[in-house]
């Protein structure tokens, strides 16, 4: 009997102690799979990160590029333009250095005619247009009246008199027309 006893006490004792230890394993199981699970939902955040920083990097490489390159089209652009421009106008200055060496006269005349001629169709030749100011509505955006004047049968806001010739390319005006208005 002794031996009866012995092993029951033997058995609770072995489940008793069995049974506090298996719920912290059971805990320690939880809490490493939780932990295992945030490290890999970690582990995700950190590569979408350092795609999306990687992402970043290579799109201000790129903008840093794209800005490169339109400056340097910009300024060789506008050398071109310049270019252009002043092999248009040689023609003129080359008439017009002639036109200097020659004696005065009546053909000197007719040439700086000729040369002014050749200088105004280069101009155009770039989009260049006069402003027709002479007897037009008056017009701010177009013309600079600098005098007023009352002005016999001529309506009032009639540019009367052209002062300075005014230019535009497009719908740019370069330069006003300086007149006179009719009050």
């Amino acid at each position: 009997m002794e031996n009866d006893k012995t092993i029951p006490t033997v058995e609770t004792v072995d489940t008793e102690a069995a049974a506090p230890e298996q719920p912290k394993e059971e805990k320690k199981s939880r809490k490493a799979s939780k932990t295992a699970e945030l490290e890999a939902k970690l582990d995700a955040v950190q590569k979408e990160l350092e795609a999306s920083r990687d992402q970043y990097q290579r799109m201000l490489a790129e903008y840093a590029n794209y800005k490169r390159r339109t400056e340097q089209e910009k300024l060789q652009i506008g050398a071109f333009t310049k270019a252009e421009i002043l092999t248009g106008l040689l023609t003129s200055v080359d008439n017009m250095e002639k036109a200097l060496a020659s004696e005065d006269g009546d053909n000197y005349k007719a040439g700086v005619d000729l040369v002014m001629r050749q200088f105004i169709d280069a101009l155009h030749a770039l989009g260049l247009e006069k402003i027709e100011a002479l007897n037009a509505p008056f017009d701010p955006n177009i013309h600079n009246a600098v005098m007023r004047e009352d002005a016999d049968g001529v309506e009032p806001e009639t540019v009367t008199a052209v002062f300075q010739e005014g230019y535009k390319v497009g719908d740019r005006v370069l330069r006003p027309a300086m007149v006179k208005v009719a009050n």
